[in-house]
């Protein structure tokens, strides 16, 4: 679904900083998109803002991305290391939630008898196409039909591509030596904002990248080039620009360039709280990094509550809130966590 995300980066990175605290508060935000739409009401954000408030959540999770997997790839220049920790941090939990979903929740909450359900294909395809992440299967037979969001199993998902696209782009323009090249960054910024900007303007649903990408993923490249930049410029935004951004933007609402805006605000937002929050904020949930875990969780157990008959969006937001965090806390330290201590560390010189 458009403007749900929540995207994993490593843990161990955000030790002085509050980005762990930027990823928990983008994962809520999705689930409050969520709450509204998959219940019936809408977006709780209103179109004319240019930004959704899932697509707040999806843009810092991937400014927060783009900041710290071009930093990943420069500490340690190594393509099959760089690959490793890339798919232990967003594969091993991803791979879980499918394969459950499709044989757990799916025959649970399904219209179908059990045996009709395991015997259909489209059961087995959820699963493969899942586990191979694109082309994603959203829907499963007999679940979720005649909710408000009819048959979307787990629409979060889609972002999961988009990050591997950018995990790709990163390693290949590390390989060039080009995530050094301010020039070189900025390019890609304009690019990735003209591109936002025009699908924001025209409504255009289409291919970005004819049988690679969607319309859908023009504005988290364009926050996850805006974390590359920034991270090579090494640029905190001030306060005051922070403040006035924040004041231009609603005034925006409604005019062409409204995301633009939002896209400048929400960036300037993140960064500024990543850097200058007191250090008492940074880990709000200590050792634990719920963000990705409540990302993949969040949407699945919102469609059962509606299901359930739960349809004020408040309380789906309050009941999602309060299932997912401990799912999310046990995906860490059950499966995340784990996965994360496999990784290769980069070769030690031993002094001759």
């Amino acid at each position: 679904m458009a403007g749900a995300s929540a995207l994993p980066t490593d843990s161990g990175s955000s030790r002085a900083n509050a980005f762990n605290l930027l990823r928990l508060l983008g994962a809520l935000a999705v689930v409050v998109e969520h709450s509204w739409v998959l219940s019936g009401h809408g977006t709780p954000l209103t179109p004319a803002s240019g930004i959704g408030a899932g697509g707040i959540g999806v843009g810092v999770f991937f400014l927060i991305s783009g900041y710290l997997i071009s930093a990943s790839w420069l500490s340690d220049p190594s393509p099959a290391r760089y690959t490793l920790r890339r798919v232990l941090r967003i594969y091993p939990a991803y791979a879980l939630v499918v394969v459950l979903t499709a044989l757990l929740l799916g025959p649970l909450v399904s219209t179908l008898p059990a045996a009709d359900y395991f015997a259909a294909s489209g059961t087995w395809g959820h699963i493969v196409r899942g586990l191979l992440i694109q082309p994603v299967s959203y829907t499963l037979p007999g679940v979720f039909e005649g909710l408000p969001y009819a048959g979307a199993v787990n629409g979060s998902l889609w972002t999961i591509w988009v990050e591997v696209l950018c995990y790709a782009g990163v390693a290949v323009m590390g390989l060039l030596g080009l995530l050094r090249r301010r020039a070189v960054l900025a390019g890609l910024v304009v690019v990735a904002l003209a591109a936002t900007t025009v699908i924001h303007l025209t409504g255009y649903a289409g291919p970005l990248v004819p049988l690679v990408v969607s319309a859908f993923a023009a504005q988290p490249l364009a926050f996850f080039a805006l974390g590359m930049l920034i991270r090579e410029l090494r640029w905190v935004p001030p306060v005051w620009l922070t403040a006035v951004l924040l004041v231009v933007w609603p005034l925006l609402w409604g005019t062409p360039p409204a995301n633009l805006g939002a896209i400048a605000a929400i960036t300037c937002v993140t960064f500024l709280v990543a850097f200058r929050a007191p250090a008492a904020l940074h880990r709000p949930t200590g050792s634990y990094d719920l963000s990705y875990g409540a990302y993949l969780l969040a949407f699945p157990a919102q469609q059962v509550l509606v299901l359930l008959g739960l349809r004020e969006p408040w309380l789906v937001l309050l009941a999602t809130t309060a299932i997912v965090l401990p799912l999310a806390a046990l995906s860490w330290r059950l499966v995340e966590a784990p996965a994360l201590r496999l990784r290769r560390r980069k070769p030690v010189a031993v002094p001759p």
